[in-house]
């Protein structure tokens, strides 16, 4: 796809003005609601997820267009653009970084889009969204009504990547993993879950039955295996086993069958082969599995079924030392203080301690080394500082170059030694030095005992 009146609108500017976003993001929002019903039934048709599900995504994903369009401000936008004028400082100064690339998750596609592609419209950027070429209804229709909301001189719609030379120019946003430069989303790495026995079991088997199996068990924050302890194994499983019921039937109500295994499912397939695993209990397309091997590969797997892994572990430090690999994410459901142990030694993007955020699971990961916000994308990420200083500001070195009297106490006061912590000296014994004195008593102890039997067989020698 030819991509030059992208590169020719970047160039001009025109997408900083606020006025341009401002009327960008009321056509793009009408018309998404004009076709709400042709979304609804595309994502519907591709994802299988429940009509609950579709539409807490549609409101999600329109709840962050307005939370986007909402912190724009033309007011506040002319006061920073006029600061030098009136000789000020603008040291907060930004703008877009000029054209953003975005690879949407095919997870809740429509909110991972909607998420990306509203954070970089606020921040006044031209916009290409890879779309592949799939059989799906919903990536067939956002080709044909986006085109219609966003200026096609600052927006397209590429079914192929470009060139790396379009690519230097962008800033690549990747819902899908992998190592790239840009703001790339870790949804290739696994999601555990510990359940430690200080822990609400009950609760936590609630609230990861619904992690993992809402959404088609395709969430990147779908728990890929819940490590619980051994002694609340059994109440945890029983809890799993109550929450999971209400997945015996869809929608109509028709019951499903407990021992029925579905065809299409290739991770059952893989648990029937693996005899450390055990089915506790199952449906047409979900189950609930026991792994008791720990070298099991079930327990290394990114899950993306409506499957909920289960392995016992012995303590906290048996399920840190089991995760030693960088996470997604960890849910972690103990006391504070045990919760704060594993959340510290478990790596993790990011935890979260007795609760399961359920809007998380709709939409991509949060991008690689950036904290959770009101909306998935930040305006921020997708700007680039370009502060404006008109006030000078004097500096040692100024007058260290200026040969002024002060230079020399410059000079004495950085070479000062640093403030005391004050803290209060201690006598601290370590590994070597507890060897050294172990060592010690170990000697002396058995230098006494030699002259004390010495001693006593002289004693007893002069005695007699």
């Amino acid at each position: 796809m030819d991509l030059s009146r992208i590169l020719a609108a970047n160039i001009d500017g025109r997408t900083q003005n606020t006025r341009y976003r401002q009327s960008q993001f009321q056509k793009l929002q009408s018309t998404l609601v004009a076709h709400i019903a042709d979304i609804q039934d595309a994502i519907l048709s591709d994802s299988g997820h429940t009509r609950a599900e579709v539409r807490a995504e549609i409101v999600l994903a329109l709840q962050e267009l307005r939370a986007h369009y909402s912190g724009l401000s033309l007011e506040k936008d002319l006061q920073v653009e006029y600061r030098i004028a009136r000789g000020k400082d603008n040291p907060d100064g930004t703008r877009g970084v000029g054209i953003v690339y975005i690879v949407p998750s095919p997870h809740t596609l429509f909110y991972s889009a909607m998420s990306a592609l509203s954070a970089a419209l606020a921040a006044g950027n031209c916009i290409v969204l890879e779309l592949p070429q799939t059989t799906g209804m919903l990536p067939a229709l956002l080709r044909n009504i986006l085109p219609e909301a966003l200026d096609q001189d600052t927006f397209a719609i590429t079914s192929q990547k470009p060139d790396a030379s379009f690519l230097a120019k962008a800033l690549v946003v990747v819902q899908t993993g992998g190592s790239y430069p840009g703001l790339v989303s870790p949804s290739d790495l696994r999601v555990v879950a510990i359940v430690d026995r200080t822990g609400d079991v009950a609760q936590a088997a609630q609230e990861m039955v619904a992690a993992r199996f809402a959404l088609g068990g395709r969430s990147p924050y779908s728990p890929d295996v819940v490590f619980v302890h051994e002694f609340a194994m059994k109440p945890f499983v029983e809890a799993v086993i109550t929450h999971a019921s209400k997945y015996l039937a869809g929608e109509n109500g028709a019951a499903r069958s407990l021992t029925r295994r579905s065809s299409r499912s290739i991770l059952m397939e893989a648990v029937k082969k693996d005899r450390s695993a055990r089915v506790l209990v199952s449906g047409s397309n979900w189950g609930v599995v026991e792994v008791q091997d720990r070298q099991s590969p079930l327990l290394k797997k990114k899950i993306e079924e409506k499957i909920l892994l289960v392995h016992p572990v012995t303590s906290l430090d048996d399920a840190i030392d089991t995760n030693t690999e960088t996470l997604a994410a960890t849910y972690a459901f103990a006391a504070p203080s045990s919760a704060k142990y594993l959340t510290q030694f478990i790596d993790a993007h990011i935890s979260w301690v007795n609760h399961a955020p359920s809007h998380m699971l709709i939409g991509p990961a949060l991008p690689r080394n950036t904290p959770p916000t009101q909306t998935r994308y930040t305006k921020s990420q997708f700007e680039v500082p370009r502060p404006q200083l008109i006030t000078p500001v004097s500096s040692s070195v100024d007058t260290i170059l200026g040969g002024t009297s002060k230079a020399d106490q410059l000079w004495r006061d950085a070479i000062a030694p640093l403030p005391s912590t004050k803290q209060r000296p201690g006598f601290k014994i370590g590994f070597f030095e507890q060897g050294i004195i172990t060592g010690g008593l170990i000697t002396l102890g058995s230098l006494v005992a030699t002259v004390s039997t010495v001693g006593y067989y002289v004693w007893i020698l002069v005695r007699g």
